[in-house]
């Protein structure tokens, strides 16, 4: 399949118009061929999402935060995986030390304001590289000053939200979504298949609120997004993704969209997805505006064997390389409960359950952590260039797309260790060694099988015993069941690369699969394993059956058997010297077990069926959890005689007769009796102490009141004096009020007599003495 294509812009909630000059970018489309620049989707303030192919590596910015550390241990590689320890940690510095650090820091301080003085001046050859510096980044501004515009109004609401108010435009804010759409082809698809549409990691550089929209003529078609990080899957509802805020993390979301055909196949098509989003820059791909539609499937089919731990089957999973798969299993009942579990060292680390039918999207196999390679990453990059004639830039491009953190290949461990503490915890947990099991298991006893499929298993079962034997010569391994490759190819694969990925198939699927003689029977019970992988990483993978027991259990046998040649056959000769010694024919067992009637229990039981079984397999037979019972051998075995080993009772048995009974229910009286008592001695005790703890009560209550009214005693004597105190304070206080009022009349009336005759009010009147005068 060809790589998806890109086309991304944004427009508001609302339809009103607006004349800002802000918000007619909003409207703004672009192609898929447009520079990095251009390809953010537009938005008010919209930041720069970071890329991990943007600038250096990860490891370089961590290696250049401690270039400081690094150059005071003198010329130590990058990739070092040593572990350097701080002098300072664990003492307080000398006043000496101290001082001196606050005379570097005022020499540094003085020289940088003198630099900045100097550049600021013109003439000077400081002001000269300033404007050239200047001239150049204006250069690279001027062409996309709206979209540098929209970063800086971005980063200033980010800095200080409240300046927002301040612009007309900040109530576009919340009448704009921005988007990006994704599109791309898929091929022609056989009936009966599972593939995968389309597979990329979006990286997030903002926390946000998005949800995806996937466009495909696909009615069997569901798109999911795993966390990679903790590998959850964002929730779905009605089998679509739900709106969900997406938070920055390490390794990204994978947004995977999975298929199946039915009866029928299907004809190439197109698919678009849409991501929208609230804020800009949305997520986004590590390769700016591409999305990986071009798989190798991994396919491997066999035959259902039934075992008392219901293990469908294991495999090993080894890579040389970190490597990004999708893991689907099917059985050929369609209504098995079945449970796909990945284990690393025996231990769960993604799991789902399905009916007939289970998908783990999206899982990322690590490699095991070698020091001696971390050290050396020239040499590494060199020897992974020069693999194949003429492939380097094919090998650079399986490194950058096999890992899902970055493209440029698997951050270096020892670089990510100068980060911060949570990487370290995450990155800790990839040096150990990793030991990767696929295993699929039955659940709930969901697939019965027929009497001919249990003939077909038992068959199976016998080929499986006859390979654990060792003989003298070294057989070579037996072939796989089935395993087969299946490229999925784009519309640039159609022409020479789709024939030889055919072709390629072909070989491979010759080679692993069943002899001529052995053609692979789908009308037995079976199941299907497919693994995606990306196909420029699709050789980093390996996935073999797990025959670690019966290897163990080989190579045991193959070290008696070296120990001391020929005792298989020694072995051998034993066995059937017992045999022929103990064996009985079913002719003289029959004679000796002659005039005796055979025990119920001896006689043969249906085996357990379940509600599967009432229905038969395509109108044949009926459907059952447990074998066949075998037929009747011919010879058996002399059955053992097993009274030495039985042990006899020390007492003589009694029989229970009527003494016995009475003796027994005398004794029962007696224990009942003796409860009875003990019960009654528990009742008058417990009464006892509800009145012994009534009487606390009630003295607690006495206690109390006699406290209380002693406080008030207290309380009261304390009171009396300073009551009567106040009293004789405040009688003084009174008369001393009295004596003044008292006073005041006084001059009040003295000033009244003393007032010349005559004289007019305040009014232009007489007084009232000149007014007799005139009466008179």
């Amino acid at each position: 399949m060809s790589a998806g294509t890109r086309r991304q812009g944004s427009f508001h909630r609302s339809g009103t118009r607006s004349s800002s000059s802000m918000r007619s970018v909003k409207f703004q489309t672009e192609d898929s061929g447009s520079d990095r620049s251009s390809s953010q989707a537009s938005s008010v303030g919209g930041a720069l999402p970071y890329r991990p192919t943007s600038g250096r590596p990860p490891s370089s910015r961590s290696a250049s935060r401690n270039s400081g550390l690094e150059g005071a241990q003198g010329s130590k590689s990058l990739g070092e995986t040593e572990k350097v320890e701080n002098p300072w940690a664990n003492r307080e510095p000398t006043p000496f030390e101290h001082t001196s650090a606050v005379k570097i820091q005022k020499n540094w301080k003085a020289f940088y304001v003198r630099k900045i003085t100097q550049a600021r001046t013109q003439g000077t050859e400081e002001n000269v590289k300033v404007a050239e510096n200047l001239q150049k980044c204006w250069n690279v501004i001027e062409p996309n000053a709206e979209q540098n515009g929209l970063f800086l109004f971005r980063y200033m609401f980010k800095m200080d939200p409240d300046i927002m108010v301040k612009y007309p435009f900040y109530q576009d804010e919340w009448n704009k979504i921005s988007y990006a759409d994704y599109s791309g082809t898929y091929t022609d698809q056989p009936p009966n298949n599972w593939f995968l549409v389309f597979r990329e990691i979006f990286y997030v550089t903002e926390e946000m609120l998005a949800v995806p929209k996937l466009y495909v003529p696909i009615n069997t078609c569901l798109l999911r997004v795993v966390n990679n990080d903790t590998g959850e899957e964002i929730p779905r509802v009605f089998q679509k993704v739900a709106p969900y805020v997406y938070k920055k993390n390490r390794k990204g979301y994978t947004f995977v969209a999975e298929a199946r055909t039915t009866d029928q196949g299907i004809p190439s098509n197109k698919w678009r997805m849409r991501l929208i989003g609230s804020l800009s820059p949305l997520p986004a791909p590590a390769k700016p505006d591409t999305v990986n539609s071009s798989f190798v499937v991994k396919h491997i089919t066999d035959y259902y064997m039934p075992n008392s731990s219901h293990v469908i089957f294991r495999y090993t999973v080894k890579v040389t390389e970190d490597h990004l798969s999708t893991i689907q299993v099917n059985t050929s009942k369609l209504d098995v409960y079945i449970k796909l579990v990945i284990l690393d060292n025996e231990v769960e680390v993604a799991t789902t359950q399905g009916k007939g039918h289970a998908v783990i999207p999206s899982f990322l196999f690590l490699k095991d952590f070698d020091p001696n390679e971390e050290k050396r990453p020239s040499s590494r990059a060199s020897t992974k260039e020069t693999k194949g004639k003429g492939g380097s830039k094919e090998n650079v491009g399986k490194k950058r797309s096999g890992s899902g953190k970055s493209p440029e290949g698997r951050i270096s461990r020892p670089s990510s260790r100068h980060s911060d503490a949570s990487e370290i915890e995450l990155e800790e947990r990839d040096f150990k060694p990793h030991k990767y099991i696929i295993q699929a298991m039955v659940l709930k006893n969901s697939w019965p099988l027929s009497e001919s499929s249990w003939a077909f298993v038992q068959m199976l079962k016998d080929l499986e015993k006859n390979e654990l034997k060792v003989v003298n010569k070294e057989r070579p391994p037996s072939p796989p069941k089935q395993e087969k490759t299946a490229a999925s190819t784009g519309s640039k694969d159609k022409g020479k690369g789709g024939a030889k990925g055919k072709d390629k198939g072909k070989d491979k699927d010759q080679k692993g699969s069943r002899p001529s003689s052995q053609q692979f029977d789908h009308s037995k019970p079976h199941w299907s394993l497919r693994i995606a992988s990306d196909a420029s990483s699709a050789d980093d993978i390996e996935v073999k059956k797990d025959t670690e027991r019966a290897d163990e259990i080989r190579a045991l046998k193959r070290a008696w058997e070296n120990a001391e040649e020929g005792r298989a056959v020694k072995a051998m000769q034993s066995r059937l010297k017992y045999l022929n010694s103990h064996t009985l024919k079913s002719d003289d067992k029959e004679e000796t077990e002659a005039g005796e009637e055979k025990p119920v229990e001896q006689e043969e039981v249906p085996p357990p069926q379940t509600p599967l079984s009432l229905h038969g397999e395509q109108g044949e037979e009926n459907l059952t959890l447990e074998p066949p019972p075998a037929p009747t051998p011919t010879e058996m075995l002399q059955p053992m005689d097993f009274s030495p080993f039985l042990k006899k009772p020390e007492r003589e048995p009694r029989y229970l007769d009527d003494e016995e009974i009475r003796r027994r229910e005398e004794e029962q009286k007696k224990q009942v009796e003796e409860y009875k008592a003990f019960r009654d001695q528990v009742k008058a005790w417990r009464e006892q102490d509800k009145q012994k703890r009534n009487l606390t009560k009630i003295r607690q209550l006495e206690q109390c009141e006699e406290l209380q009214a002693m406080l008030d005693a207290a309380r009261e004597s304390i009171n009396a004096p300073r009551e009567a105190i106040r009293q004789k304070y405040l009688e003084a206080e009174r008369k001393k009020q009295e004596e003044l009022e008292a006073k005041e009349a006084a001059s009040l009336s003295d000033q009244n007599s003393k007032s010349p005759k005559g004289r007019k009010s305040a009014k232009g009147k007489k007084s009232p003495a000149n007014g007799k005068k005139k009466g008179k």
